[in-house]
């Protein structure tokens, strides 16, 4: 299993567009990716232009095979244009035993 997280600030004017185009990728992931056990935006409470994900694989396979998916590719280019600044992206190993529940759709 490989976990990432990403943080991202977005421009101010183009945070609704941001938030639309994650919205649609997260259920993409959700109804297309069996290897994608998590994948979740979270919008800060005390800043609303900032954003992280969570984001957890079967394998480093499946992280790959995340980022080449048509629905990922087409929505990344305007995705990335709403940003401010680079993305901070980092991979994790999990530890201990995985304990998810609930789906949020």
């Amino acid at each position: 299993m490989i976990g990432v997280i990403m943080h991202v600030r977005t421009k101010p004017d183009k945070t609704d567009e941001f938030i639309a185009l994650t919205t649609q990728l997260q259920r993409d992931v959700h109804a297309n990716e069996p290897d994608t056990l998590l994948f979740q935006v979270l919008r800060s409470q005390g800043d609303q232009n900032s954003f992280a994900f969570m984001e957890l694989f079967t394998s480093e396979e499946a992280r790959k095979a995340h980022a080449r998916q048509p629905y990922h590719v087409a929505m990344s280019a305007a995705g990335y244009a709403c940003l401010e600044g680079e993305p901070d992206i980092r991979s994790f190993d999990p530890l201990g035993q995985l304990a998810l529940t609930g789906a949020v759709a």
